[in-house]
């Protein structure tokens, strides 16, 4: 009898391991899968040296026990806990990868990586080919500095427009603004050069025109044949080429111009397009109560023709000027 009874007791024993060891099983569990998108607010450039804040979100479930972690070799930490960090960016120009993994006691890790680009403006190195020149001063309204050349009786900038105060910069990315200025409305255009400097209007770019074909008398409403590579600049961001390749643009960038190819919006800049192909720069002078003018570069073509868009809802970049000071 007192057999039976130690084997009736080591069975029951046996019983209670195996159903805490299925429970167990069961909390570890790794078909389990989180839902929702896994996203990051990760620019695909960022500027050297500077501070940012990412934050992850869209995991709808689980809703706790969440754990982030963040892989950022180059950046001021290798690696970081927590959903929401600030971290600063490498100070060397490259090409960088931002991963993000989220995990939970009981489902399979979730994570995503990310290609950042980290550019310096202020780097011959990171953006290479154009000429700054002598001559700048500083928008009193930001600091920001610009420089610009005389051509004929004008003062033109050398550099899109990048003040904040309208626009937007390509794809709303702030450091591409730093390379390609913002892109503005025909409206917001108007305004927004700094005190002492205006958008060009037609027989301001006929001037240009002018200057730039030998004296010749050329109406804006022409396509300005060879112009277009007169004043482009075969310009690199970290050793890539700017302008989409093609055989038939000789890039001469005279009084030092700098033209590059930094798109457009539609849409009321819901849709950004055409960097690296086209440079589109705005006319102050308007075709009618809907349209207003705008020159600009196509990367296959030397041509420097017109055209004309809605005040509202299209964005073109802007060059300011100004009447020489003799």
């Amino acid at each position: 009898m007192t057999d039976n009874k130690w084997l009736r007791l080591a069975s029951l024993f046996l019983v209670l391991i195996l159903a805490f060891a299925c429970k167990d099983g069961e909390e570890v569990d790794t078909n389990l899968y989180m839902e929702g998108a896994l996203v990051a607010n990760i620019p695909s450039h960022l500027l050297a040296g500077e501070e940012i804040n990412i934050k992850a979100t869209g995991i709808t479930l689980p809703v706790d026990s969440l754990s982030y972690k963040w892989y950022t070799k180059g950046f001021s930490v290798d690696s970081i806990i927590g959903n929401d960090i600030t971290i600063t960016t490498p100070v060397e120009p490259g090409t960088y990868s931002v991963s993000i993994y989220v995990s939970h006691p009981r489902y399979t890790t979730k994570s995503q990586t990310y290609i950042t680009v980290i550019i310096d403006p202020d780097s011959d190195e990171s953006f290479g080919g154009v000429v700054k020149g002598e001559n700048f001063f500083e928008d009193s309204r930001d600091g920001q500095k610009y420089y610009y050349s005389t051509i004929g009786n004008l003062d033109w900038f050398t550099f899109n427009l990048n003040w904040k105060g309208a626009g937007h910069s390509y794809m709303q990315i702030d450091a591409l603004g730093e390379i390609y200025g913002r892109l503005y409305n025909w409206n917001e255009a108007k305004v927004a050069c700094p005190e002492g400097w205006r958008l060009p209007d037609n027989s301001d770019w006929e001037s240009l025109a002018e200057a730039l074909s030998g004296n010749s008398d050329l109406a804006f409403d022409g396509k300005w044949a060879g112009l277009g590579a007169d004043i482009a600049v075969k310009a690199t961001l970290n050793s890539v080429n700017i302008w989409k390749y093609s055989p038939n643009m000789n890039f001469s960038n005279r009084f030092q111009f700098n033209a590059i190819p930094s798109g457009n919006s539609t849409g009321n800049f819901r849709t950004y397009l055409n960097r690296g192909e086209y440079g589109t720069w705005w006319s102050a002078d308007e075709k009618d109560a809907e349209d207003a003018f705008y020159r600009y570069i196509y990367f296959d073509s030397p041509d420097f023709p017109y055209n004309f868009a809605n005040k509202e809802s299209f964005g073109a970049s802007v060059r300011c000027v100004k009447d020489r000071i003799k």
